[in-house]
């Protein structure tokens, strides 16, 4: 099959994965592959009951030391609790590597899927190597206050993602995640530096396909994104 869904679970993110599939899979039939980025043996079993599972070397990323200067400013920005989530969101591009599909669509585990996924492919049938949507204006400009990016440069949110395998701006990413990690806060800030400096192909979806849960009710988007504390409705709705 030429299009399928890759997430990606460690330990800290399994509890997610039930609620994930049960939206995903309500009006969606892609396959789906999950990367095994240090989940459970139980969690991985489920994982293999529902779609493919990859699994990546546990040393395919080591974290370099963060000047004291990025620790203030990157927990004053995300709150301290970024930090054990790092050694995950380094890994994503490997992800994105390491997909058995020839065209893929990334999503969070913490993204509510709430219609079918089709147009995230067909974005990219004119052959741009990726397709996602940039952050809100409220964060690109505390962005550029906080020189977290470069004069002309855009904040993309890696939380949806359509590619296509082997496209190189997968590899350039990745040589940011894994050999300057130091110098951004995320993943998503790689990806963003990576697109700013070797300006791939790429198509800037409508925010509706990642529609994050802090920017108020969108009965038109497909995909929400419960960032940061909105995990805390993830928990209730586990509870119903």
């Amino acid at each position: 099959m030429m299009e399928g869904v890759l997430v990606g679970c460690d330990y800290n993110q399994e509890w997610l994965l039930p609620w994930w599939w049960k939206h995903y899979s309500k009006q969606n039939a892609y396959p789906v592959a999950f990367v095994n980025f240090g989940m459970s043996p139980k969690a991985a079993a489920w994982c293999r009951k529902r779609g493919r599972l990859i699994d990546l070397p546990t040393d395919t990323c080591t974290l370099k030391s963060v000047s004291s200067r990025n620790q203030k400013r990157w927990s004053a920005r995300a709150g301290a609790g970024i930090w054990p989530f790092r050694q995950a969101w380094f890994k994503k591009p490997l992800a994105f590597l390491s997909s058995p599909f020839p065209l893929s669509c990334w999503i969070d585990l913490d993204c509510e899927v709430k219609g079918a996924i089709d147009p995230l492919f067909q974005t990219l049938i004119l052959g741009a190597e990726m397709a996602l949507v940039k952050e809100p204006e409220n964060v690109q400009e505390n962005d550029r206050k906080e020189s977290l990016i470069l004069p002309g440069e855009t904040t993309y949110n890696s939380g949806v993602v359509a590619f296509r395998q082997q496209a190189k701006i997968l590899q350039q990413w990745a040589e940011f995640s894994l050999k300057q990690n130091d110098q951004f806060m995320g993943d998503q800030n790689a990806l963003s530096r990576a697109i700013f400096i070797h300006q791939p192909p790429l198509i800037e979806l409508p925010a509706i396909y990642n529609w994050k849960k802090d920017q108020g009710p969108n009965s038109n988007a497909l995909i929400i994104h419960y960032i940061g504390s909105w995990k805390l409705e993830i928990i209730k709705d586990l509870s119903l």
